[in-house]
C-alpha cells in the first residue's frame, strides 16, 4: 500500500478545514484592492499627460510595495490551492488502491 490511512486522514482534514485557504483568498483580494487603490490615489496626485501620470504612479515606491504585497498574497493563495489539489490526488490514489485490493480479494 502506497497511501497510508494517516495520509488520507491528514488530506481529508486539510480539505475539511477551509479556514487557511479562505484566509489566503481574503488576503489576496484585500491586497489586489489595496494595489488598485494605491495606483488610483497616486495617479490622481500627479499632473501632466496620462502616460506620465501612469508612469510616475507605477514607478513610485508605494505602488511597488503594494505590488509586492499582492504578489506575496497570491503566492500564499497558490500554495493552498496546490495543497488542496495534492490532497485530492492523494485521496484518489487511496481510492484506487482500495478498489484494486477489493478486486484482488474477489479473484482469490
Amino acid at each position: 500500500m502506497i497511501v497510508t490511512d494517516k495520509n488520507v486522514s491528514d488530506a481529508l482534514g486539510y480539505l475539511a478545514d477551509s479556514s487557511a485557504a479562505a484566509e489566503a483568498r481574503f488576503n489576496a483580494t484585500k491586497a489586489e484592492n489595496k494595489t488598485k487603490e494605491t495606483f488610483a490615489r497616486l495617479y490622481l496626485s500627479f499632473t501632466g499627460p496620462v502616460a506620465e501620470r501612469e508612469s510616475r504612479a507605477i514607478a513610485s515606491p508605494e505602488y511597488q510595495e503594494a505590488l509586492s504585497l499582492e504578489a506575496e498574497a497570491g503566492k500564499e493563495l497558490e500554495y493552498h490551492k496546490s495543497r488542496a489539489r495534492a490532497a485530492e490526488m492523494l485521496i484518489e490514489c487511496w481510492r484506487t488502491e482500495q478498489s484494486n485490493i477489493r478486486a484482488a480479494e474477489r479473484v482469490r
